[in-house]
């Protein structure tokens, strides 16, 4: 639900609310005038401090959102540090494995000439 759809809402709601009251009433009219200027400030209070908790609440979400971009950057940047690190780890393995493979094809190269030969 919508911010705007919430408030209207309330309004509407207070709005009938009212209305009712004073149709239902067995007050006087001046009791009632009181009584509905209190219930307008108290409203009034109600909204301002709505509107001062949903200002505190967008600012955390901004601070949140760049404190949590600032946390991918480092993240992706030590993940990418950890990956060049690793790679560099494996090189000398990989190199000593291409040796035996390249060892592995001349052997059986110089064993498949030797099955050619004539006996």
């Amino acid at each position: 639900m919508s911010g705007k759809a919430l408030f209207y809402g309330f309004v509407t709601g207070s709005i009938i609310g009212g209305a009712i009251t004073l149709l239902s009433t067995p007050k006087s009219g001046s009791d009632v005038q009181k009584m509905i200027g209190s219930n307008v400030n108290g409203l009034i209070d109600s909204l301002s401090n709505v509107r001062e908790q949903t200002m505190e609440l967008k600012n955390k979400v901004e601070i949140a959102a760049k404190e949590g971009a600032t946390t991918i950057k480092t993240v992706s940047t030590d993940v990418q540090n950890s990956i060049k690190e690793w790679k560099k780890d494996v090189e000398p393995t990989v190199a000593d494995i291409q040796r035996s493979i390249e060892e592995l094809h001349e052997t059986i190269d110089q064993l498949e000439s030797e099955i050619k030969k004539p006996l």
